[in-house]
Parts: structure tokens; C-alpha cells; sequence
């Protein structure tokens, strides 16, 4: 069985892995018997998943991968489609009460990715606990059929999409980077995470209140903590706000990657207003910069590179997608992504949190993820150095906001090495 390969892969480089790996805490140790099981079954419900990059001339396919997905102990990121993974873009790996999904950015993004990560869950909690009663509605049971529209592995039409957008995409030339936060990979060692709980009832009373989203309010705490740590700060400070287009495309179950980033420039003209102002300015621009008519500019970029790539070599096609993707990205100060309430189905009875970690080479030296897990909104902070200044101040203006927080202690993470085919 052969798939297409998302264009955005040959992007990749050793100086550019965009891999993701989700860190799932379990209210238990992990039974690594039962996970190999539950790995086994969910692989089969999710093929285009089960995959290694093979190169074919001058481009890049992917093969069906009939190995058995790697399962690490230790909960160490092993390189993606090398060796250790038997070229598979996949893995897990487990640690104590964690279950690590480990797997290329390229590939998927955390919407494509979480159908399976629930499914792996049910297969695994159904092992240990028979006696629960889980909502398999929303879950692919093993011996499923697969949406046809799930495993289409180009959901992009034939020809590009008519446009009308609403606002500007302009960005400043220049954009402010916090200090000590070193670029690309040689730094990796001190990549480090603040974990933090927030009751989603006390945050949402108050986000609902100044009319704002999760996604915007921590936009706006985190723009003022960076601000108060950077008084003398003059540049523009930016966060990146990642935004997914798959409603624009139409594909809203397409397993691909679809996400795009909308920068929100934070100007010294506010950097005293109110949380309400702030988050006022990023919901605005969302509005005006991540409608259907500016996202249908991401699915016609997808359709004229793949008509450009055609006739290029490998070296060419590398070098024009790694200058697409960074200049997609762009310069910003901090990142911010939140996937939206997830249905467990009741599967987070056994979790106690869930952390995306990125590849912090792409961001702009902090990035932060927000999801959701029973009652609480799990929020992970990560930075390229462990300088805790930023989340002190975070935590601060949540609580003078009448916002309590519950906090890990700080960790270094790893992400996995991403090895292309030669």
C-alpha cells in the first residue's frame, strides 16, 4: 500500500525535525504488556499511520510499515524512520505513568493525531479494566472501516479555491526575542516545560466575561508576563497562533497536517492596557486573519507547490518547501495552540494530564500548549532554557485575575530526531 507524502516533508532536514511528542499521564503505571496489545490493535485501525518515507527518484513516498510499532521503555525519544524505529514515523514509548506518542509533524498534526492516541487509550484501559463502560462512539474500535475521507491522503482540491479575505496578513519586520533562548538544536540538552492546571470553570468565568477564548486570554497573559520581564522591551512582541484550516478545506476529519500560523502583534502602545484590551486586540485579529477566506490561502499555497514540485529535483524540493515552511511560520516571541475541549469518552477517568511537546527550534524561544482533561485545562509552558521567570509571571497574573493554578515542577523534555530516507 502506498501514500502520498504531505509536501511539507521535504522541508525536512537535521537541522529541521519538526517532530511532536505527547506526554499522556496516566493515574496508574503503565502495564507495558497491555500497551504493546493495545498499540498492536490500534495501529490497525489508523494504516496511513503505519508507514516508513521511501524515496522513489526524486521524491518521497510513503510505504505501508507492517513492523510493529516501536515501544520504548524509559519513555526515550528514539529517532523517527531510522533503525531503532524500523522507519516508522510513529512511535511509543512509556515511563512510570506515562504513555509517550511520539510522531512527525510533518505527518500529522495533534487533530489528525488524537483519533488514534483515543483509540490506543481504549484498546489499553479496556485491557486492564473489562469492567468499564467507555463511549466507543467517538473511538475507531479494531476491525473498523475507515472513513474514506479520514485516509484520503490528498484531501486538497484540483484547482485553487476563490479568495476573499478579510484582513491583512502584513507581520513586522522586525519582532522582539526574549534573551537566553538560544536558536536551533545545540541547546536542546536545557529545552525545558512549566506544567500548570487551571479549574476550566474558574478560567472560563472570567474568559467568558471579557468575551475571549482560551486560546486569546493566554495569548494576552502570556504576552504581558514576557512584557513585565522585558520592561525595556521596544520591538513588537508576537505570538504565534496556531490555527488549523480544515474547515476551510472541508476535510474536517483529514489525518494530514492543516495547520497554519496567525500572528498577534502586541505593540508598546499596549503594553499597560487591561487582559480585557489584550484579549479584545487577539480575538479581533483572529476574526479578520483566521476566517475561511484567509485559511483557503493555506489550502491554494498546498495545491500550487504541488504543482511545483513536479518538476524539481530532491535538492530543489527541499530547498523550496524549508523556505516555505519557515517563512509559514515567521518570527514571533511565543507560540500559543489549544486543540479545543477533546472528547475522551470517558477514557480521562485515567488521565491525569496531557502535554504536546514541540520541536522548539521552530518557535520563537516560548511556546505554549493548552488542552483540556476532565475538569482542568492542562497548560504547558515550554522554553529552550529553564529561566522561570516567564511562568512566575504567568502564574501571577492568573492570580490576579482570581484564577488558582496548581503547578508541576519544571522538567526538561526531548523531542525525537527525525532521520529521512537516503
Amino acid at each position: 500500500m502506498e501514500y502520498k507524502a504531505n509536501n511539507l516533508i521535504y522541508a525536512a532536514d537535521g537541522e529541521l525535525l519538526n517532530t511532536l511528542r505527547c506526554c499522556i499521564e496516566m493515574t496508574e503505571p503503565v502495564d507495558a504488556g497491555a500497551l504493546r496489545e493495545a498499540a498492536d490493535l490500534a495501529i490497525g485501525c489508523y494504516p496511513y499511520f503505519s508507514v516508513k518515507l521511501v524515496r522513489k527518484g526524486e521524491e518521497y513516498v510513503l510505504l505501508r510499515n507492517y513492523a510493529p510499532l516501536p515501544l520504548t521503555p524509559g519513555g526515550r525519544a528514539i529517532p523517527l524512520g531510522g533503525r531503532e524505529s524500523s522507519g516508522h514515523l510513529l512511535a511509543l514509548a512509556y515511563d512510570d505513568c506515562r504513555i509517550y506518542v511520539d510522531t512527525s509533524h510533518f505527518l500529522t498534526d495533534g487533530n489528525g493525531l488524537f483519533p488514534f492516541i483515543k483509540t490506543l487509550l481504549y484498546c489499553y484501559l479496556h485491557k486492564l479494566h473489562p469492567e468499564e463502560v467507555f463511549d466507543t462512539s467517538g473511538i475507531a474500535l479494531p476491525d473498523s472501516d475507515i472513513p474514506e475521507d479520514e485516509a484520503d491522503d490528498y484531501p486538497f482540491p484540483d484547482e485553487p479555491l476563490p479568495l476573499f479575505p478579510l484582513g491583512s496578513d502584513d507581520r513586522p519586520e522586525e519582532v522582539f526575542q526574549a534573551d537566553g533562548l538560544p536558536e536551533g538544536y545545540q541547546n536542546r540538552d536545557n529545552w525545558t516545560s512549566f506544567r500548570v492546571k487551571v479549574d476550566q470553570k474558574d478560567m472560563m468565568k472570567y474568559v467568558s466575561s471579557i468575551d475571549g477564548s482560551p486560546a486569546t486570554f493566554v495569548s494576552s497573559v502570556m504576552y504581558r508576563a514576557i512584557s513585565q520581564v522585558h520592561p525595556d522591551a521596544e520591538l513588537p512582541i508576537v505570538c504565534g497562533m496556531q490555527h488549523q484550516y480544515r474547515r476551510a478545506l472541508g476535510k474536517p476529519s483529514s489525518h494530514l497536517c492543516h495547520v497554519n500560523i496567525v500572528p498577534i502583534t502586541y505593540t508598546d502602545r499596549v503594553r499597560h492596557r487591561g487582559i480585557e484590551l489584550l484579549n479584545t486586540l487577539a480575538r479581533g485579529t483572529l476574526i479578520l486573519r483566521a476566517d475561511d477566506a484567509n485559511d483557503r490561502k493555506s489550502v491554494n499555497a498546498h495545491i500550487f507547490n504541488e504543482n511545483k514540485l513536479k518538476d524539481l529535483t530532491l535538492a530543489e524540493k527541499h530547498d523550496h518547501m524549508k523556505a516555505f515552511f519557515l517563512d509559514g511560520i515567521g518570527r514571533s516571541t511565543f507560540e500559543v495552540s489549544y486543540t479545543g475541549r477533546v472528547p475522551f469518552c470517558g477514557l480521562d477517568k485515567y488521565i491525569a494530564s496531557f502535554s504536546p511537546m514541540l520541536d522548539m527550534s521552530l518557535s520563537g524561544g516560548i511556546s505554549v500548549e493548552i488542552f483540556s482533561v476532565r475538569d482542568d485545562f492542562c497548560i504547558n509552558i515550554m522554553q529552550r532554557n529553564d529561566d522561570s521567570r516567564y511562568a512566575e509571571q504567568f502564574a501571577c497574573l492568573l492570580r490576579q485575575n482570581g484564577i488558582d493554578s496548581v503547578w508541576d515542577a519544571p522538567e526538561h523534555f526531548e523531542i525525537n530526531d527525525f532521520v529521512l530516507p537516503e
